[in-house]
């Protein structure tokens, strides 16, 4: 996936790139998107001097994208049904089971933060090319 922004800020190999309105237009979720101007760290490529209102294309590979997505999402949820078992094993009723597998979603979602937090440079975009 392949997005243009505009550096705002730069420290040491991270660049905070911001995106305007316009890197949204065509989409059909703009009528409910509450975003007006996003950004986020993306790793510097050391062969771009860059600085300050930079334009630049930032790249992120799909398999890199699909597995942050299954990392964030699909682990809390497959933490899901262990839980309700567990859950059901050891309070024998549905409400046990119910709170028990809420609280194996939230480790998960814990776990996924803190999986990010160590390995935060491997799945974040990286700066493609500068824009002229």
């Amino acid at each position: 996936m392949k997005k243009e922004g505009t550096v705002i800020e730069i420290v040491d190999d991270e660049v905070r790139i911001g995106c305007d309105k316009t890197a949204c237009e065509g989409c059909k979720g703009s009528f409910f998107c509450t975003v007006k101007d996003s950004s986020f760290t993306a790793i510097a490529n050391p062969g771009i001097e860059l600085k300050k209102g930079d334009r630049v294309v930032v790249d992120m590979p799909a398999g890199k994208t699909i597995g942050s997505v299954f990392i964030s999402l699909g682990l809390p949820m497959l933490m899901f049904l262990p839980g309700y078992f567990l859950g059901r094993y050891l309070f024998s009723s549905e409400i046990g089971a119910f709170f028990t597998s809420i609280a194996f979603v939230a480790a998960g979602f814990l776990i996924a933060y803190l999986y990010f937090r160590t390995r935060k440079r491997k799945y974040s975009p990286i700066v493609e090319e500068k824009k002229e």
